[in-house]
Formats: C-alpha cells, sequence, structure tokens
C-alpha cells in the first residue's frame, strides 16, 4: 500500500530515499483536508491566478488542468494542480457561498440549501424525525425519552403563554391524547369522533367506555357511565298503617345502565360500584276511604327501616285527598350491591298513593 486509505496521503516505503519528500507530500494532503475549506463551488476550469494552497471544488463539466475532476477538489501547490478524491461524510466550507456541504454517493449536498437537512426541517420538508427511536409513517415524530419539557419563551422574549395545538380535519375525526399500557390503549381524552370534549377509558385496547363527556356549546359535564334512573307507578296502591312498606314504582322514564328494576311492582335500585348516589322520593295521598294522621316517606338502604335523614313527614297538618304529599331527597354512600327502595308510612288508617303522581329517581354522582 502506497498511500492512507482515507485520506490518500503517500506512505514512506521500506529502503526509500528521499523520505522526506514523501513525508512532506503527506503533511501538505493533511494540510489540505483537515477543516476543509474551499475558495469556491462555481469553477470548472482552473482559475488563471491561484494562490499557493487555494482549493477549489470542482464543478461539473470540468475543462483544462481539472478535466475530469468532476466534484473532486483542486489543490494548488508548488505551482501545479493536484486532485484530492473526497470520501461519503466529508464536510467543507464553501468561502464564496458560506455555505457548508457534505459529501455523499449522490454528490455534495448543501446542509441549506433547499435538499439540505437544516433547511428541511426550518421548511417542514423533513418526512420523519426519530429522537432515540425509530420513526415511521405513522409516528413520523418519535421519541424515546424517561420525560419531555415544553417550556415557554423566555429568551425571545415571548408571552409567556405555552400551547400545545391538536388540530383535525373534520368534526368526525380525532384530536386526542392516547395512553396505553405496553402499547395497548388504556385511556385517551380530546375531540373524539365529534367536537365535544369526552374522555374514554379501556380495559383491554379494544373496548372502551365514554367516563365523561363536555358538551361544547353549554360546558355541561355528562357521566355517561353513570347510573341514572327516574321511576314512578301508574296506579293507585293502598298501603297498610303502622309499619314501613315498599312503595311501587312500575315505570320508567329512563334507566341509564340499567340499575333501576320493578320487581313485583316495587322500585329498586341497585348501586353498580360504590360511590355517592343522589336520590328522590315522592308520593301524594289519595283516600282509600279512611284518612290516616301522618304520612311519611324515606329512602330504604338494603330493605332496612329508612333511616330519619331520609324521611319526611306530613307532620300533624290535617290530610286532604289529592291534596297532601310528601316529598324528600338524600345523598348516600353505597357499597356496590347495596339496593336503595322507597318505603311509605301511615298512622292511624290505611292509606293511598294517588296513580301518576309519585316518583322515584336517582343519579350517581361524580
Amino acid at each position: 500500500m502506497t498511500s492512507s486509505p482515507h485520506l490518500g496521503m503517500p506512505l514512506i516505503a521500506a529502503s526509500q530515499a528521499q523520505k522526506h519528500v514523501t513525508h512532506n507530500q503527506a503533511i501538505i494532503v493533511l494540510d489540505s483536508v483537515v477543516q476543509l475549506s474551499v475558495k469556491d463551488s462555481i469553477h470548472a476550469a482552473p482559475p488563471a491566478s491561484p494562490a499557493e494552497g487555494d482549493r477549489y471544488k470542482v464543478a461539473s463539466g470540468a475543462t483544462g488542468a481539472w478535466a475530469g475532476w468532476d466534484l473532486n477538489i483542486a489543490l494548488f501547490t508548488d505551482g501545479a494542480w493536484s486532485k484530492i478524491v473526497p470520501q461519503n461524510g466529508w464536510l467543507c466550507f464553501d468561502e464564496a457561498s458560506g455555505a457548508f456541504t457534505v459529501k455523499t454517493a449522490a454528490g455534495w449536498i448543501d446542509l441549506s440549501a433547499s435538499s439540505g437537512f437544516l433547511t428541511m426541517l426550518a421548511a417542514g420538508t423533513v418526512k420523519k424525525l426519530g429522537i432515540n427511536a425509530a420513526a415511521d409513517t405513522t409516528n413520523r415524530l418519535t421519541l424515546k425519552s424517561d420525560a419531555a419539557l415544553f417550556t415557554h419563551d423566555d429568551v425571545t422574549p415571548g408571552t409567556g403563554h405555552l400551547r400545545l395545538t391538536l388540530n383535525k380535519s373534520a368534526a368526525a375525526r380525532d384530536a386526542c391524547f392516547v395512553f396505553q399500557d405496553g402499547y395497548s390503549t388504556r385511556a385517551l381524552f380530546g375531540l373524539l369522533g365529534d367536537d365535544n370534549f369526552t374522555v374514554k377509558v379501556s380495559p383491554d385496547g379494544s373496548t372502551f367506555r365514554t367516563a365523561l363527556t363536555v358538551d361544547r356549546s353549554t360546558g355541561r359535564v355528562t357521566c355517561e357511565a353513570h347510573a341514572k334512573f327516574s321511576a314512578w307507578c301508574n296506579f293507585g296502591q293502598n298501603y297498610a298503617a303502622g309499619a314501613w312498606q315498599e312503595l311501587y314504582a312500575n315505570n320508567t322514564r329512563h334507566n341509564d345502565k340499567a340499575a333501576f328494576a320493578s320487581v313485583g311492582n316495587v322500585g329498586i335500585f341497585t348501586a353498580p360500584i360504590a360511590g355517592y348516589f343522589m336520590f328522590g322520593l315522592g308520593a301524594t295521598f289519595e283516600t282509600p276511604g279512611s284518612i290516616p294522621t301522618k304520612m311519611q316517606i324515606g329512602l330504604s338502604v338494603n330493605n332496612a327501616a329508612p333511616t330519619p335523614d331520609t324521611v319526611t313527614s306530613t307532620g300533624d297538618a290535617a290530610i286532604t285527598s289529592g291534596k297532601t304529599s310528601c316529598a324528600t331527597t338524600a345523598c348516600l354512600k353505597l357499597a356496590a350491591g347495596d339496593t336503595v327502595r322507597g318505603k311509605i308510612l301511615f298512622t292511624g288508617n290505611t292509606g293511598r298513593v294517588l296513580a301518576d303522581e309519585n316518583y322515584f329517581w336517582g343519579a350517581q354522582l361524580p
């Protein structure tokens, strides 16, 4: 081997005379290619009056002393031109244009030109970017890191704000954040298939349940996963005096999540999960032929007698058929599987609840 494989520097042979000549030639090559800088890249023929050490990047279609040197480096030294063949990956600064270029198999690429990487970043023409991970055609921007920081601009200076914008093409599309476990989705929130703000969760990445929705126009929050019902009884029913009796409710206006059931005409709500629930209960008295001295209604948990904080009474006021009514509301903390039903107690005589003028409703609180 007579020259080095990368920079092409001549090597001193064994028993060579004039070793200093070969050594000096190697130093000249090294001096020429380290921190490579050329006068320009537009000449296809040697300039008329080059200076010692001048370097040029030879343009295509080279002629004269540079013939056949297209895209190579021409070095003027000791009154003559010599060719330096650049290797892929070499960086070169063009003194005339101020451009940095890199040698590739396709030729020299200007890092700041329209096809260069720096301009591609600024102009948005970089197709993919991976940071510590490989990007692909779906995830064009990929980051693998324990943390990522976005902070406001305090140098320019900026406004002090920081906004991250997700924009979609149409209401039926998604603009959202997705949270995964082992690349299987467990939660997501954003504009999911419409322009309302929605939170969804999943146990397996394929079945999704809506936790809440915020209406884009009114701001109202709907917890779609929460049980809600409204029921009533459409016929009059007598209740014997002296003991708490189960109130009937055989019809529903709505029964979200099917947590309410009418069992033998008795309305029963079963808590699907543990939590806080709001209930309302009301009834209008109708005489079955006798008038009781008192009417009370209350909410029963697990068929026990209603506790005083859930009970409403007519007190000592006279009871009038079709006019006297009782109503109560209560917030109850329930365990999963607890039941709630309405109960009624008449004192003195049997009483009757007027058909349709009664209600039993409930809703799980957020």
